[in-house]
């Protein structure tokens, strides 16, 4: 690690309003917040102002919330270290919108793609390039809803049991078990 990257701060807090769905339209809803043009900033009401190290408004389309958000993660996981995105939220405030978009394969190449399948288009491109490297990728997609951790991957009738464990050395880590085996993300 350099002295230039020992500086950088590794944590980045971005706030994603996304547009209201035709439902919310079609019942009168409209946007309570006010985004601050040319600031990471946005103001609940009129005097609740909350500073970001990105805000996007609802008409801001998926690509530049990738490129803007999530792009650069990327270039430093191809140098060897560890990236996480994650959303947070209340139900129904965007979280899927954002990281998953209405995808589907028929869909691969539209702009309504969230994070993740941009991410994966991209991890396999980098690969593409890179003949003679040796890749491990291993993916996660959780959900914590009403204090159970569940794995949205995982299609298998031995659902592992996943908590999430301190340890005083490593940090926080995520624990999936399952009658076979266990495997720890830290």
């Amino acid at each position: 690690m350099t002295k230039e990257d020992e500086k950088v701060i590794p944590v980045r807090v971005v706030m994603r309003c996304r547009p209201l769905v035709s439902k919310e339209i079609n019942e009168g809803c409209q946007c309570c917040l006010t985004f601050v043009p040319g600031e990471p900033q946005v103001i609940v009401g009129n005097d609740k102002a909350f500073t970001y190290d990105y805000v996007f408004d609802p008409t801001t389309e998926q690509e530049e919330v990738f490129n803007t958000a999530v792009s650069p993660l990327l270039s430093g996981l191809f140098r060897g270290y560890n990236a996480t995105v994650l959303a947070y939220g209340q139900t129904g405030s965007g979280k899927t919108f954002s990281m998953g978009g209405t995808y589907t394969s028929e869909q691969e190449n539209e702009s309504t793609v969230g994070v993740i399948p941009r991410v994966i288009r991209r991890i396999f491109q980098e690969k593409s390039k890179c003949a003679d490297c040796e890749f491990l990728l291993a993916v996660s997609y959780l959900e914590i809803y009403n204090e159970e951790i569940l794995d949205l991957l995982c299609t298998s009738k031995d659902k592992p049991i996943i908590s999430i464990r301190e340890d005083p050395k490593d940090g926080i880590k995520v624990c999936f078990t399952t009658s076979n085996w266990e495997w720890v993300i830290k």
